[in-house]
């Protein structure tokens, strides 16, 4: 055997090999430390919900007889329901301005907790709205909010029937070359995404570069939630000029 071939054998472990590595063997104590971490933040606050679903009831409503009549339309070119009942931006109405503030503050809270320098950023509210799947059942792809720091929704109608989000792993690095998980269901490090079975009255925050989708379902019960996104601007009245 040549001196190339046995360099070359011994850069691998054979088939036989491996079935006598044990876990055990030579076994290292390692000091882990949890970096780049992708926190999801829960809460619950159900004593708003019969309020809001009452607020939201006319917009929805409002949202769904405009695709109706879309569709009835024969010069309109949509024949059928979205995926999802999608209003304007809610924070016009008083009876949401004690969730937008709270979203606000929480949304700060976050990123001051999570190490971000806010001295000279003030949060602002892009987006806040209220959605529905429709009776025949919705559904959202994968996406992000780009220009936004901290995403989240509040959940008005929902149950074990209907919809959820699901959290995508945002690492490009890790989807390019990982590995089959042995037991999907259990939540671990190898996981590449997590989905959360919610409830009225549910909160969910989270960094806005985390990929996010909803699962589909058939309608049979209503799944109603509002969404919300954060920035934290820079605040021009506060910015020192450096010399």
């Amino acid at each position: 055997m040549s001196e190339t071939t046995k360099t070359t054998k011994n850069l691998f472990i054979s088939t036989q090999e491996k079935s006598t590595l044990n876990k055990t063997q030579n076994k290292l104590e390692f000091k882990v430390d949890d970096i780049f971490k992708c926190p999801i933040y829960l809460s619950h606050k159900p004593e708003w919900v019969d309020d809001l679903n009452k607020a939201s009831d006319p917009i929805i409503k409002k949202v769904e007889k405009t695709w109706k009549n879309r569709i009835k339309d024969p010069k309109d070119p949509i024949t059928h329901m979205p995926n999802s009942l999608h209003s304007e931006l809610i924070w016009q109405y008083p009876e949401f301005k004690e969730m937008a503030t709270t979203v606000l503050q929480q949304s700060w809270n976050i990123l001051d907790q999570q190490g971000y320098d806010l001295r000279n950023r003030i949060p602002i509210l892009n987006e806040l709205w209220v959605q529905e799947f429709p009776e025949g059942g919705g559904f959202h792809d994968i996406h992000e909010h780009g220009n936004n720091h901290i995403s989240g929704f509040y959940f008005l109608k929902c149950s074990e029937k209907t919809s959820f989000p699901v959290f995508h792993d945002p690492r490009p690095g890790k989807k390019m070359m990982d590995l089959m998980l042995k037991d999907k269901n259990k939540l671990n490090y190898g996981n590449s995404q997590v989905n959360y079975k919610v409830k009225p009255g549910q909160f969910i925050f989270f960094n806005s570069y985390m990929p996010h989708a909803y699962v589909h379902y058939s309608g049979k019960e209503k799944f109603r939630f509002i969404h919300f996104n954060v920035q934290a601007v820079l605040n021009q009245n506060k910015m020192s000029v450096t010399k």
